[in-house]
């Protein structure tokens, strides 16, 4: 009996048991962007048993305990195959499926991805960028990844300013479609080109370091590629309103038609901006277009693109003394501004010097720009009405227009076609001569209008009538044309992946500076040189009339620089399911040319040019990823970069080869470990960089004490190591609370000892200078970074995300000469015996941390969705210094002091505020 009963206990626990079901839950999106939910995707689990996604994009299955194999399938999507085990708990997976475009995105774009790829990277998907950007520049964003260092320079709107793992925006690739879009001759982006791009953004990745990029790209630092929606986006519009402080409006529009049924796809976008800024005098305006049209015919994709944004804002150029901003911060800083009683004479001297290199006044307030000022057009005239008048004035405009060919051959083969150009056309206004700010801190352009309309400025040798200027506003215009064709094959087996094509691009860039506005003169003249007297036709009634200029002409410089540049590439990839590899080379050629079409005050025919120069570089790289585990990976990379030097490193103002000009060469290893699951997340790597040939950023003044004269040099070979580690997690609390953190801990130091040579404009040798910033920290980026971010949310829809981001061991920009191998640079010297210690480092600029709130608020109308966001950016309005230049001579800062006092800065913005509100239907 008691078997009996027993055995039928045992039969109804297996009956019981095999009755229990656990819910397998989740929701299914778009890769390229995963707050695009795919409704209505299927999901199998059995040979005929499944069930398709919800208008949220969510699904829900009851199993019983057991193995399942889940197929993920949506129209223009791939397939996702995963396996998920049910043991005695409910589970929940996460589907993000691969448009079928994807495969077009990694021929063309070099798209890193997880678990595949051995590189160090993040992701900045649409949620994250529409949630935090808050009416900043780009950039901004990015701070959010480790290694990475923006600001906003002087605080002008689109002038933002980069750096990853200490490593300048010219040392930076940044990639607009896989097209490259870094200045041919600086090396530099200006995001102000680029503004409305976060309306139609599908994803931003950062790659630090090497990258995944087939192209010869000046990625030292890492890469930045951002992708634009298209073909692969569901239909779809929205409209959206922002609102921000210091007048700040922008009204935007976007529209995707997605996959119509002839296999067309539009997507169209447009913005406008406006507002005053929150640095005085620093306004905007701006306009933003976008038009995207994609074709599939037969096994080609074709797209066609254009954007651009025609903008024009103040700024804030330079750098000022940290006491014109904040005297009360500059005395936390060391800095003497005021007597005590009991000061001795060396302490007052001090204190006068200080107050001297603070001329524009001091504590004249953190929002404080020294480039405007009020003119009223009329001479002695109390009733006259004064308006604003800015002297630092940026207008721009470059669009890009891109022609896009992905042909699948077969299966395994593909092919892809990029033709794209570049137009620009713009520049910069300001003052011909500097002005000096007067009593108030402003700009005293109503004495130089009055100085120009005066009698005394009839200059009878050109015209007893007519008035030339003493001053006036000119415009340095800056244009470009800039050709490119990117080719790229790409065969595919089971395991491999071969990939080669070519890179062509053919770029001029147009300098010149013209009379802009001659604040009430007639004219523009001066004493004409000898070659132009050796072209007037002294039979004219007037033969000085050739140097009478005016509004509109070109004056003092007017370059041409050439630059053709050819590349060729080649990588291999190997992947199974535990092991993915990679091998890549690149050489390229760059040519350089430069026209001088200039001499003197006027137009002439007289026209200088340069031999072309040529400079041949490589780059091999490689890496591999090691999957442990389904949790677990770890990653390998190294290389090596023989890079070419940029145009402007090439050729000094007076079109002459700049001497010591070499190839910079960079190796650099990194390996990394990353851990996945579906509460926590975390990625660790480790970095080393070694950089020779670096050149310097900035040119140096050389004073020769024979000739008393003063040369101007570019040192081409300075050496750095940039080596560090660095992390990013997430966990995720509960299915409302997440928590992301990042931990960027740099050592970045200069590694260089050397000797440069000075040489006069025949190139005869005029000096040597030695110079030591061994051990010197590298300047312009934090080197150590925490970042933490909290999103809750606590009813759908409904987020809220305070963020805080901690940025120190940040050092000064410097100039190497100043570390001359004197007494005075270095941290000790004995006088008897000339033993030292190490140089002086650079001025270490006070640790911050930065507190932002951003919050918003979802509601659904059927298939309409209405988003309401609130940012607060530095809530706490906290002061801080966002950049600073040592010793710098622009302003008179030659203490070689390596301290707050002999620095020029320029301080962070204050508190800001953004409500936008967007309607998607």
């Amino acid at each position: 009996m008691k078997k009996t009963i027993t055995a039928l206990f045992l039969l109804l626990t297996v009956i019981a048991s095999s009755q229990t079901k656990y819910k397998l839950s989740g929701v299914v999106t778009n890769s390229f962007n995963t707050s695009e939910t795919l409704i209505r995707a299927n999901i199998l689990y059995g040979e005929t048993q499944g069930v398709v996604t919800d208008y949220d994009g969510h699904y829900s299955i009851m199993l019983a305990p057991g193995t399942y194999t889940l197929i993920f399938s949506y129209v223009g999507f791939d397939k996702l195959e995963k396996t998920i085990q049910i043991v005695d708990q409910d589970v929940v997976f996460d589907a993000e499926l691969n448009p079928i475009e994807m495969q077009e995105v990694r021929v063309v774009a070099d798209i890193a991805r997880a678990r595949e790829t051995p590189v160090a990277f993040s992701t900045i998907k649409p949620k994250q960028l529409q949630e935090n950007l808050a009416a900043q520049d780009i950039p901004l964003v990015l701070n959010s990844t480790p290694g990475v260092y923006a600001t906003q320079e002087g605080g002008g709107d689109g002038d933002a300013s980069v750096t990853i793992r200490g490593f300048s925006a010219r040392n930076v690739g940044v990639l607009l479609d896989g097209v490259p879009v870094n200045d041919m001759e600086t090396g530099q982006v200006y995001w102000s080109n680029w503004f409305g791009l976060d309306a139609v953004t599908r994803s931003i990745q950062v790659q630090r370091g090497l990258g995944a990029s087939k192209l010869a790209l000046p990625s030292v630092g890492g890469t930045i590629n951002i992708l634009t929606s298209g073909i692969e986006t569901k239909k779809a519009a929205q409209v959206k309103q922002e609102v921000g402080s210091d007048g700040y409006l922008r009204s935007s529009f976007g529209y995707n038609s997605g996959l119509l049924k002839n296999n067309w796809a539009i997507s169209l976008a447009g913005s406008y901006k406006r507002g005053n800024g929150w640095v005085d005098q620093t306004w905007s305006e701006g306009f933003f277009y976008y038009i995207k049209v994609d074709k599939r015919l037969g096994a080609h994709t074709l797209s066609f693109s254009a954007y651009g944004a025609p903008q024009k804002h103040g700024q804030r150029s330079y750098q000022l003394p940290l006491a014109v901003y904040d005297s009360a911060y500059a005395e936390e800083q060391g800095i003497r501004l005021a007597y005590t009683p009991d000061m001795s004479d060396e302490k007052k001297e001090e204190v006068n010097t200080n107050r001297t290199i603070a001329d524009e006044g001091i504590g004249q307030g953190l929002q404080y720009n020294q480039h405007w000022g009020y003119l009223a057009r009329t001479l002695n005239d109390p009733n006259a009405k004064s308006e604003v008048f800015n002297e630092r004035i940026n207008h721009y405009h470059k669009p890009q227009i891109t022609l896009k060919d992905f042909w699948a051959i077969k299966d395994n083969l593909y092919l892809s076609n990029i033709a794209y150009m570049s137009i620009g056309r713009g520049g910069g206004i300001r003052a011909k001569n500097a002005l000096s700010p007067n009593e108030d801190g402003l700009m005293d352009f109503q004495s130089v209008y009055d100085r120009n309309i005066g009698q005394y400025t009839i200059n009878t040798l050109y015209d007893d009538t007519q008035h030339a200027a003493t001053n006036f506003m000119r415009n340095l215009v800056n244009e470009h044309m800039w050709y490119g064709l990117l080719s790229t094959l790409n065969y595919k087996t089971n395991r491999w992946s071969f990939s080669g094509g070519v890179d062509l691009r053919s770029y001029t860039g147009t300098h010149y500076e013209e009379i802009y506005d001659l604040l009430g003169a007639d004219y523009y003249g001066s004493t004409p040189s000898d070659a132009q007297l050796e072209q007037v036709d002294w039979t004219s009634p007037n033969p000085y009339r050739s140097f009478m200029l005016g509004e509109g002409d070109i004056i003092n410089f007017h370059t041409k620089g050439v630059v053709h540049w050819g590349g060729l590439f080649l990588q291999s990839e190997y992947k199974t399911d535990k092991i993915s590899a990679f091998a890549n080379i690149t050489g390229a050629l760059s040519r350089y040319k430069e026209y001088n079409y200039f001499y003197g005050i006027s137009s002439s025919i007289v026209t200088d040019e340069t031999d072309w120069n040529n400079f041949p570089g490589f780059t091999a790289k490689g890496g591999a990823n090691y999957n442990i585990n389904d949790n677990m990976n770890a990653f390998l990379n190294l290389g090596l970069l023989n890079k070419a030097p940029r145009f402007n490193d090439v050729y000094g103002y007076d079109s002459e080869l700049l001497s010591d000009i070499k190839n910079e060469i960079i190796k650099a290893i990194e390996i990394g470990y990353s851990f996945n699951s579906r509460y926590f997340s975390a990625n660790l790597n480790a970095y080393y960089t070694n950089w020779n040939n670096r050149p310097a950023d900035n040119s140096s003044k050389i004073f020769n004490d024979i000739t008393q004269e003063e040369y101007t040099v570019k040192i081409n070979s300075m050496n750095a190591i940039h080596q560090g580690i660095e992390l990013d997690y997430v966990i995720k609390l509960n299915d409302e609370l997440d928590f992301q953190g990042i931990v960027s801990l740099g050592d970045w130091r200069w590694n260089s000892e050397d000797t440069f040579k000075v040489y006069n404009d025949n190139r005869e040798l005029i000096k040597k200078q030695y110079f030591n910033n061994k051990g010197v920290h590298v300047g312009n980026a934090a080197q150590t970074q925490f970042v933490g971010e909290l999103r809750w949310e606590p009813i759908k829809y409904l987020y809220f995300k305070p963020r805080v981001t901690y940025f120190s061991d940040y050092y000064a920009q410097f100039d190497p000469v100043t570390l001359d191998g004197s007494p005075s640079s270095y941290e000790w010297y004995d006088e008897e015996t000339g033993e030292h210690g190490d140089p002086k480092d650079s001025w270490k600029i006070p640790a911050y941390a930065l507190f932002d709130i951003h919050m918003g608020y979802g509601m659904k109308f059927g298939n309409n969705f209405l988003n309401i966001r609130f940012n607060i950016l530095n809530a706490l309005n906290k002061t801080y210094i966002a950049s600073a230049q040592n010793n710098d001579a622009y302003n008179g800062q030659t203490y070689n002091a390596f301290d707050a006092k002999s620095a020029s800065v320029f301080m962070g913005m204050g508190r800001r505020f953004n409500l936008s509100v967007e309607y998607k239907f």
